[in-house]
């Protein structure tokens, strides 16, 4: 019995100390990958729906100790300071990001230049005024005014 445990307890220990070396590997990207952004500019807020692929082992993991290092994780390759994480699965997230500000008072709303933790393949900014792509960018060099 006691021989039995401890051959189970070393297999579990050999399949999963890899990916905890993988989860404390300093890449940028480790175990998660940003496949696309979506934000959606509103008053006063931006709505960003973040798409990405998560380790198919790193799943496993997420299932059994939970969700908080992705969360940190994804909060740090966004790079926005002023946000809120609304809901989050295996494939996607909902921010709320509230560094949106009202310039001269009359509507208009100004989205700042933002610098990512990460390459973004295929970002989407959209308005009620227009929509614009960017591919593989790190940054927004220039801001968005919009109503």
């Amino acid at each position: 019995m006691i021989r039995n445990s401890w051959a189970f307890l070393l297999a579990f220990l050999l399949l999963i100390s890899p990916y905890a070396v993988l989860a404390a590997d300093p890449e940028p990207h480790g175990y998660i990958t940003i496949q696309d952004v979506a934000i959606d500019l509103q008053q006063g807020y931006a709505d960003v729906h973040v798409t990405y692929n998560l380790d198919d082992a790193f799943r496993f993991l997420m299932l059994m100790f939970g969700e908080n290092d992705v969360k940190t994780r994804l909060l740090e390759l966004m790079g926005f300071e002023n946000v809120t994480l609304i809901r989050m699965d295996y494939d996607s997230a909902d921010l709320k990001v509230y560094d949106v500000k009202e310039i001269y008072g009359d509507g208009l709303y100004w989205f700042p230049a933002h610098q990512f933790g990460t390459i973004i393949p295929n970002l989407t900014i959209r308005s009620n005024q227009s929509c614009q792509q960017f591919s593989n960018i790190t940054e927004l060099e220039n801001g968005t005014v919009y109503f």
